[in-house]
């Protein structure tokens, strides 16, 4: 019985998510605005912020473009912060493989940004995919 309940909630999630998928696809401001209001009455904020998660994960992976939307649209989901922050991650393991000194070459400040030089910016740009410098983009700032 156990297995049966766990097998139902697997799907059920799956379930949540996959629709999550399709109605981001859409690209409506309110649809997804409406929907994230719903899962998160229906199923409470930690549960909807898990489903929110595995969506922008699988649309990472299968559609780029709409999971870059969210990001731009939703900043204040947590799922977006936690894209930020993981960007940013990204952005300081990349210079620092390149041989740039955090501190020296390049910092953060309190907004979540990436302060940098022009000539680091063009570095890490030349040295990123496209897709990957849609993200990283944003969260750069540059400082003379």
């Amino acid at each position: 019985m156990c297995h049966q309940d766990f097998e139902q909630g697997f799907q059920d999630f799956n379930t949540g998510v996959n629709l999550l998928v399709n109605i981001l696809k859409l690209q409506d401001k309110d649809l997804v605005k409406l929907c994230e209001q719903t899962l998160t009455y229906l199923l409470g904020s930690e549960e909807a912020t898990h489903m929110l998660n595995a969506a922008m994960f699988q649309l990472v992976e299968t559609a780029p473009e709409t999971c870059y939307w969210t990001w731009n649209n939703f900043p204040e989901l947590q799922v977006c912060m936690d894209l930020k922050e993981h960007v940013c991650i990204f952005i300081a393991q990349k210079l620092i493989k390149k041989g740039f000194i955090l501190g020296k070459d390049f910092s953060t400040n309190e907004n979540g940004e990436i302060l940098v030089s022009r000539e680091t910016r063009i570095s890490l740009m030349l040295d990123s995919l496209p897709s990957e410098w849609r993200f990283i983009k944003p969260v750069l700032k540059v400082i003379d």
